[in-house]
């Protein structure tokens, strides 16, 4: 498949035909051009292509030329068509068809013309359904790596942000875009990512999931190196902040690199709301993130190993309830947990209102029966959905399943060495965290190591006027991103 493009048309068909196994979807129309004294054909899959417009800018343009062509790039001049591109060889043949272009042969040419003619269906615009905010856009990426491009150059009109588009699968061959911004992104970040992808080779591409997996600095750690995101205005700040985003055509998710471990805990929603309150519900992430890490491990440690450090009143409950339990405390704890997680997968693959109605009607029927069977605590129940509830407070869904994994461990070793066993394994993710990188960046800066100029928008949040560089630890080109001296209020009188 290699080889040229034969003189003879029928022929070319039946090498296409051959190599496509002679799919029920693929077309080949045949007219005489040029006042009928030479063969043409167009060669195109009926699923992809636009017929409507093939006609009227294909068809009716050659059945009106009288002169035939000198070569095919003086008949592509003749289409009204922008970006028709000529062909020489067999292999590219089958390609551009296979991807839903159409081929223009012609008798006696040794090339043909590819002309972008694909229409595909995709869903309209919509609102994001998994990074939902108070206020702000409304708008989410769709399967369309094109669309998804013109959602970006709506927020970026820059003639410097970059979109490098790229083949990959050897058995699919699917669009994927590299987009940053020059002068802001820093280089060797860029290349790094265009090196990684480049050496990408698997047969089949269907998620950036695959992409994630073969670009990760630590593909064995739990945590993501990377971010996922449905909203565009997301990707326009980081892409702003000196990023990069990777765009994959069928899939609505865009993945950003570099990361860091607290990029997980902003939200858009945060530099909508005053500096107060975003600051007040980064600090509720935070805690809630460590709240369902640690604290069903902290109650197994207390009951086990440390129950004089409860209040006496509480401690007389607890161990009434005890009695009547037959299981240990950790083997309660990480059955109700496990039953969570089960109602919780169930829920997301139920159809529509069932999945939500089986997810809270499951859990109170469950925790109901088991407390009054006798099988678990009743304060077992309330840990559990509190820390239910926690993880869902993490905007990014990798990020909580990362910890929503790791406090099984933390569970068995509270069990095994008490409060000195969370400790041990609160303190080895710790440094697991720390040792982390995300395409050369340290994945707890600014925290380790230090950038004492980035934790104006870290823990707390600084008004946007003293927010005057991009955050250091992505090595941005361009570190400015706002003028000093703009604090808002009256014109002083002179």
């Amino acid at each position: 498949m290699n080889s040229s493009l034969p003189l003879d048309v029928d022929q070319a068909i039946t090498e296409v035909q051959s190599a496509m196994g002679n799919s029920s979807d693929l077309q080949v129309h045949r007219f005489q051009a040029f006042t009928g004294d030479t063969g043409c054909a167009l060669v195109y899959l009926k699923s992809f292509v636009d017929l409507e417009q093939l006609n009227k800018s294909v068809l009716s343009p050659l059945l009106q030329l009288a002169v035939p062509p000198k070569d095919m790039q003086n008949l592509a001049e003749v289409l009204p068509y922008a970006g028709t591109q000529e062909i020489t060889s067999l292999q590219e043949l089958s390609q551009a068809v296979a991807s839903g272009e159409v081929v223009l042969l012609v008798s006696g040419f040794k090339s043909g013309l590819k002309i972008p003619l694909k229409k595909y269906e995709q869903r309209s615009i919509t609102e994001p359904q998994n990074e939902k905010l108070v206020s702000g856009p409304r708008d989410c990426f769709v399967e369309s790596i094109w669309s998804n491009i013109g959602l970006l150059r709506q927020r970026i009109k820059n003639p410097k942000l970059r979109i490098e588009m790229n083949t990959l699968g050897t058995k699919t061959s699917v669009e994927l875009g590299i987009v940053y911004v020059e002068g802001i992104a820093n280089r060797q970040i860029v290349e790094e990512v265009r090196r990684r992808l480049k050496r990408i080779e698997i047969d089949r591409l269907l998620s950036l999931g695959v992409i994630n997996e073969f670009i990760s600095d630590s593909p064995w750690s739990p945590f993501p190196t990377y971010q996922h995101t449905e909203r565009p205005d997301s990707l326009t700040s980081a892409l702003l902040d000196g990023r990069v985003g990777i765009l994959l055509d069928g899939s609505s998710m865009v993945t950003i690199i570099p990361v860091v471990f607290w990029d997980f805990l902003k939200s858009p929603d945060d530099y909508i709301e005053s500096p107060y309150f975003s600051t007040f519900v980064r600090l509720l992430r935070l805690s809630s993130h460590l709240m369902t890490l640690l604290l069903p491990g902290a109650y197994v440690a207390l009951t086990t190993f440390h129950l004089e450090m409860l209040p006496q009143s509480l401690a007389v409950i607890i161990s009434g309830s005890r009695t009547r339990t037959p299981f240990p405390t950790a083997i309660e704890m990480i059955i109700m947990e496990l039953v969570v997680e089960i109602l919780r997968e169930a829920g997301l693959r139920m159809p529509g209102v069932f999945g939500q109605t089986m997810s809270i009607v499951g859990a109170l029927v469950i925790g109901e029966a088991g407390v009054t069977a006798g099988l678990v605590e009743p304060i077992i129940v309330v840990i559990v959905a509190f820390t239910t509830l926690s993880s869902f407070i993490v905007p990014n869904y990798s990020a909580a399943l990362s910890i929503r994994l790791l406090r099984f461990p933390i569970i068995l070793l509270s069990a095994a060495l008490g409060f000195f066993g969370m400790i041990l394994g609160a303190m080895f993710f710790l440094m697991h965290l720390v040792s982390l990188r995300s395409f050369g960046v340290p994945y707890f800066a600014p925290i380790a190591p230090l950038f004492l100029k980035d934790l104006g928008d870290m823990f707390i949040r600084l008004p946007l006027w003293l927010q005057t560089h991009r955050p250091t630890y992505y090595r941005p080109e361009d570190e400015t991103k706002a003028g000093r001296n703009q604090k808002p209020g009256p014109e002083k009188e002179p």
